[in-house]
């Protein structure tokens, strides 16, 4: 699967206003981003196969962290309005033209963090997007917060550049790299937290970042903060921008199959999935061979038996069937009453027939079969002569307004 991702710029929505953009393939996250600008109207074009990603520059966003009411998860229409009177003494225009989302997995945290936008200037970007036949599926910050350590990540070149710090507690905030050296500005950071901070830059600021900073900064490739963006959990798509969720989750769960039969990391998890696969394969497969002669096994058994005890038969097609026919004919040669015989079926019913219950007087034979008529049992009496003639090998059950009672000979076992 291929990301498109397009970075919004600053500024308001125009024809002429050109996107920073970059096409990833899924197998490509770890290599160096191949960056292009465009105009809304000649930006790639995307199939099912991509996903559209919109980054926001961390420039048009501010971070705030509230403590929730609990149990507001449970209450969704509420959750807006919510945020709204917690972030209204906050903010210095009105939330009603802000554009809030919250921090994934903000239902399992106490003091989420709640990324604030311009309502106005990024549902412009959107359709402008919308109109160029672009459809986003997610919403992600340039720069999120950091929640195990402090990230300070130097981007631009050396005129323009920014050092931006995303903080676990307070947040993302920025300076000019130009300005910092020239007044020799504070980052806001004790000297512990600039010891342990992470810090990297792009190779256009890499030397005024290392004059500012000291030694240990970490050279990253231009773009490759896109790349920690989209593989986040963030998706600021929420409230207002919810149009297209359903779209929205199918794309996720595109993304995360793609990277889980792509991405590196996950190379160990998906050759225990093939081992499992190819153990269960080979399981059944071993299963069915045993099954299989298990049966053949005893086939062989009952064909040795039906010759040893009929000499005589040429052909064995089904051995229990024949030994049942072989029988029968030795029992009508030697004038013995058989199952199917009128005799041995009445005297069966009459042993079967529960106290009180008055044999028929009207029935219908044929060999092996006896049809009742005018036989009316109870449930009870019904499941309880149903249970005895069974025990004595015959079956028994209702064919329209009769009763039928036939023997049950054995047919053959099946694989």
């Amino acid at each position: 699967m291929r990301t498109l991702i397009i970075q919004l710029p600053p500024g308001p929505s125009s024809p002429d206003l050109v996107y920073p953009h970059a096409l990833v393939e899924a197998e490509l996250y770890t290599k160096p981003l191949s960056m292009h600008w465009a105009s809304a109207s000649l930006l790639p074009a995307a199939d099912r196969q991509t996903e559209t990603v919109a980054l926001l520059p961390a420039a048009t966003l501010s971070w705030h962290r509230v403590d929730l009411p609990p149990g507001l998860h449970k209450q969704p229409a509420r959750l807006q309005a919510a945020l709204h009177g917690l972030l209204e003494d906050r903010l210095l225009d009105d939330p009603s033209q802000l554009h809030i989302a919250l921090q994934p997995g903000w239902k399992d945290t106490p003091t989420p963090w709640v990324v604030v936008c311009q309502h106005a200037w990024l549902s412009a970007h959107l359709q402008a997007l919308e109109k160029a036949g672009l459809t986003v599926h997610r919403i992600v910050p340039e720069i999120a917060p950091q929640l195990a350590h402090l990230q300070i990540t130097a981007l631009g070149d050396s005129d323009t550049g920014w050092l931006w710090i995303a903080h676990p507690e307070q947040g993302i905030w920025g300076h000019p790299l130009q300005a910092l050296r020239a007044l020799g500005q504070s980052l806001g950071l004790s000297a512990e937290e600039r010891q342990n901070a992470d810090i990297q830059a792009e190779p256009g600021v890499m030397a005024l970042t290392t004059e500012l900073m000291g030694e240990g900064v970490r050279l990253i490739p231009p773009g490759q903060h896109w790349l920690t963006a989209i593989t986040s959990d963030w998706d600021l798509a929420q409230f207002d921008y919810r149009a297209n969720a359903r779209t929205r989750h199918i794309k996720n769960w595109q993304r995360r199959a793609s990277s889980f039969w792509h991405s590196r990391s996950w190379r160990p998890a998906r050759w225990g999935v093939w081992l499992l696969l190819a153990s269960q394969l080979l399981g059944l497969n071993a299963w069915a061979w045993k099954t299989r002669a298990d049966w053949q096994t005893q086939q062989q058994s009952w064909s040795l038996l039906l010759r040893a005890t009929f000499p005589k038969t040429k052909v064995v097609l089904d051995a229990p069937l024949q030994m049942a026919q072989e029988v029968e004919r030795l029992r009508q040669a030697s004038g013995q009453l058989t199952a199917s015989d009128l005799e041995s079926m009445l005297a069966t019913l009459g042993q079967a027939l529960p106290a009180g219950l008055a044999a028929p007087r009207q029935w219908q034979y044929e060999p092996g079969q006896l049809r009742l008529q005018d036989f009316k049992p109870s449930s009870t009496e019904q499941k309880l002569l149903q249970k005895k003639l069974t025990e004595h090998g015959y079956r028994w059950g209702a064919e329209g307004n009769t009763w039928l009672m036939t023997t049950a000979l054995t047919t053959g076992v099946e694989p």
